[in-house]
């Protein structure tokens, strides 16, 4: 891990904005348990579709899903490589036990 210096343009709670240093534009940071229940909401919505028979949309939900994983997915490295916990439970596929 190393510090660096930032530029805060807003700390608007759960959505601040900031200028990490070489971007040409800014970011915003999303909290990892918020992120987390972005992908869960992105699997349900994948699991109607199916349901549903609606493959069309069901692409597009799956090609969100798997950004949104990638995303929690190198959140979860970075805290582990980092000695912290997860703000959240981690879920696991059916039939396997929850991690915290």
């Amino acid at each position: 891990m190393k510090k660096i210096e930032i530029d805060v343009l807003s700390e608007t709670i759960n959505c601040p904005v900031v200028q990490m240093p070489g971007r040409k534009y800014p970011g915003l940071v999303l909290q990892g348990d918020s992120l987390r229940i972005l992908l869960n909401s992105t699997q349900e919505i994948c699991e109607m579709c199916a349901s549903e028979g609606n493959y069309e949309l069901l692409d597009a939900a799956t090609s969100l899903k798997d950004k949104l994983t990638g995303y929690v997915a190198a959140y979860e490295q970075t805290l582990k490589e980092a000695g912290r916990e997860l703000p959240y439970v981690k879920r696991l596929d059916a039939g396997s036990q929850a991690i915290p």
